[in-house]
């Protein structure tokens, strides 16, 4: 049978109010009943739903259910509300009404723990607490403390969490609490925060009631275990009635379905097809912006308010912790889904940041960024700013510094900030100037500036941080109007500096040779570069091998154009390794690693690669490329080669191998050197370019063959 007409739930828990919302949402008619002006605000606006707030004695009771003749009662008060829960049966029978009884789900079972002990009411509780020694933290609510002050003879061990209601809040004043010895807020609350709160107040006994997972009461208990707090459990008493899904099965009401209504489009599931076929509701992405009320929108207010939910970081949820929902420290995709599966009651959730038939709803609520906050506060523009992140991301920041005016950048924390300015300082960029924001809009807020060398010399602050690089030290070319970087040193070439600073902005051709410290290391000629470089065909995210890297003359010119990419220099020459950091680090080429060794054994153990450029191989071509194309049959691979017997090596590879796509290119370049008044052309030595792409069938089946 489906009830389309009347229903009086006593909604004095959240599986209470969320059943009169599912309710309502079925088109039944519904009235919650709520002891208090804050529970009628936990209930959204629905037209169904309809709310009565205040408590009600027996006879008071009777008038209102006469007034309304529901089809049915559904009692789901609190577990330990037995007067009103048995005044509400009593006033049923009278008025031969039907009646239902809504279970509080058990929760998962305790560990087996000598620490914990279960008493039968809170006189027996206070009891055992007053022969144990040390501060007792209690969580039975404000109506069992007064049995607690008359037992405990030294009321200073007693701290009291209760709601945050000016009726709880009196009732607590008058026993006496107050001060650090109460603590009024609304849970359920985490392990961490209980522990947190435990630790604050060095509490040795937590006396709670076995309230089930929904008020929280496996985070109480665990976090007091993991302190080593006694623990004092008041058992719930003994009842019968139906589960949530069983109430509504009996009434013939279903999940809601509001899959598309509210956002007019179809539905997200990124929770996964198994959770999703056993759940419904709306799953809201909420940015917070820097975390404070007054920076989030009244839109990211809203949805927190009727959540009945929030996950996010610690950090995030103690942003929000003024909201009533409850709070679970989580912003992992699978945990969350499996919460919200093991919570089929729940409808409206919400992740701040951070169904085979239906589905959770996703949608994003957007928050105030943290660029133009920052930005407003410097008192900048931040139009022209290059936005960059390395908040749990690689991202080659320095590049991009010396590439870009003014950078901003989101930190994991003080530490990471820190190694990236002795990186600024090994470039020769001393002289950028940062400004690094603290806890933006909060009370802890603090924003300091200075050049990246002072920065150096603080003490390293934790937690996450905004920052705004700008290159104070840019000028211009007087003969070409390019943009440059100056780097300041008493040993400093400007002519390479300004050549480094005009190629910085460029985005064609590759790097001139005079650019490099070479030592007595061989360098590719820049035009052979070149060509080399366009038959590579590389793309923007490759990861690139440079085998037999010399000074690093391919090596810098890769990585000018793998900006997302990586780029592995491995040379045997310890000299010549020396030489691709210091032109590495010249050249601002963080994506670079050099490794010394011997190829082929050097590249086992590095990550696959898509690309590769062999410059030397030391008598070992074959062994080199079949182990690249062990790594990636597919990978695209150049070959330079100056000697007769690599050339004839590389030719032979080619009509054994299985690639594809394959180019030989013979390079003779010659280049003018000034003989007095005259230019005479030198040649060098010719170079073969051998380039190919692997068909993807090396492997075990071909070497068989």
């Amino acid at each position: 049978m489906i009830y389309k007409k009347r229903i009086v739930v006593f909604a004095g828990t959240t599986e209470g109010r969320l059943l009169a919302e599912r309710l309502a949402a079925s088109g039944v008619e519904v009235t919650a009943c709520v002891a208090t002006e804050y529970g009628e605000k936990l209930m959204p606006e629905q037209s169904c739903l309809q709310v009565h707030s205040g408590r009600m004695d027996a006879e008071e009771m009777a008038d209102f259910l006469q007034g309304k003749m529901p089809h049915l009662v559904v009692d789901a008060t609190h577990p330990y509300a037995q007067v009103v829960s048995e005044t509400v049966k009593k006033v049923c029978e009278e008025l031969h009404m039907e009646y239902v009884r809504l279970l509080r789900p058990a929760g998962a079972a305790l560990p087996a723990d000598e620490r914990i002990h279960f008493v039968e009411d809170a006189k027996a509780a206070a009891q055992l607490a007053e022969r144990m020694s040390g501060n007792i933290f209690l969580t039975t609510g404000s109506k069992e403390l007064a049995v607690f002050v008359e037992t405990i003879s030294d009321f200073s061990r007693l701290y009291a969490r209760v709601l945050s209601t000016e009726e709880t809040f009196e009732i607590c004043r008058e026993l006496g609490f107050e001060g650090k010895q109460l603590i009024c807020m609304q849970g359920p609350f985490s392990e961490d925060l209980n522990r947190a709160m435990y630790a604050h107040v060095d509490a040795k006994i937590l006396v709670t009631k076995e309230s089930g997972d929904v008020g929280g009461f496996s985070d109480k208990v665990q976090a007091a275990l993991a302190l080593g707090l006694q623990c004092i459990v008041i058992q719930r008493p003994k009842e019968q009635g139906l589960t949530f899904e069983q109430v509504c099965e009996r009434l013939g009401v279903a999940e809601p379905d509001n899959s598309c209504e509210r956002n007019n489009r179809p539905p997200v599931n990124m929770l996964g097809k198994e959770t999703a076929s056993r759940m419904s509701g709306t799953l809201s992405l909420v940015g917070i912006g820097m975390g404070t009320p007054e920076q989030m929108t009244l839109e990211a207010q809203h949805v927190l308010e009727q959540a009945q939910v929030i996950f996010g970081a610690k950090r995030m949820l103690d942003a929000v912790r003024e909201f009533s929902a409850e709070k679970v420290c989580e912003y992992r995709r699978e945990q969350i889904a499996a919460y919200l599966c093991e919570h089929p009651q729940l409808t409206r959730a919400a992740v701040v940041f951070s169904g085979d038939e239906k589905s959770w709803n996703v949608r994003r609520i957007a928050g105030i960024s943290s660029v133009n906050y920052f930005a407003a506060k410097l008192g900048v523009a931040w139009q022209d700013v290059k936005l960059c992140s390395v908040h749990g991301r690689d991202t080659d920041l320095l590049k991009q510094i010396t590439e870009n005016k003014k950078v901003f950048s989101l930190f994991n924390g003080g530490e990471q900030l820190t190694e990236l300015t002795g990186q600024l300082l090994d470039a020769g960029l001393d002289h950028v100037r940062l400004s690094v924001g603290f806890d933006l809009g909060y009370e802890t807020e603090e924003i300091w500036q200075g050049s990246v060398r002072e920065f150096l010399s603080r003490p390293v602050r934790r937690g996450l941080c905004v920052s705004m690089f700008e290159n104070a030290g840019y000028i211009k070319d007087m003969d070409t109007d390019d943009v440059i970087t100056r780097k300041v040193g008493a040993h400093v070439d400007m002519e390479k500096v300004k050549l480094q600073g005009s190629l910085a902005r460029s985005t064609t051709g590759n790097l001139p040779d005079a650019l490099f410290e070479r030592g007595a290391v061989p360098l590719s000629k820049e035009e052979i570069r070149a060509v080399a470089l366009s038959k590579l065909r590389l793309t923007a995210d490759a990861i690139c091998y440079d085998i037999g890297a010399g000074t690093g003359g391919m090596t810098m010119d890769i990585a000018r154009y793998v900006p997302d990419g990586t780029v592995i220099a491995f040379e045997r020459n310890a000299e010549a390794c020396k030489l691709i950091r210091a032109n590495a680090a010249r050249l601002s080429a963080g994506q670079v690693t050099v490794v010394q060794g011997s190829a082929p054994e050097i590249l086992e153990g590095y990550e696959m690669p898509t690309h590769a450029f062999i410059g030397g191989s030391g008598g070992r071509l074959r062994e080199i490329v079949e182990l690249l194309l062990k790594k990636n049959p597919c990978m695209r691979i150049v070959i330079d080669a100056v000697t007769l017997e690599t050339v004839g090596e590389a030719n032979a590879l080619l009509n054994t191998l299985p690639v594809k796509d394959v180019d030989i290119v013979s390079v003779t370049v010659a280049k003018a050197k000034r003989a007095g008044a005259y230019h005479l052309m030198e040649s060098m030595n010719p170079v073969y370019i051998f380039s190919f792409t692997g068909d993807g069938t090396f492997g075990t089946d071909w070497e068989k063959k």
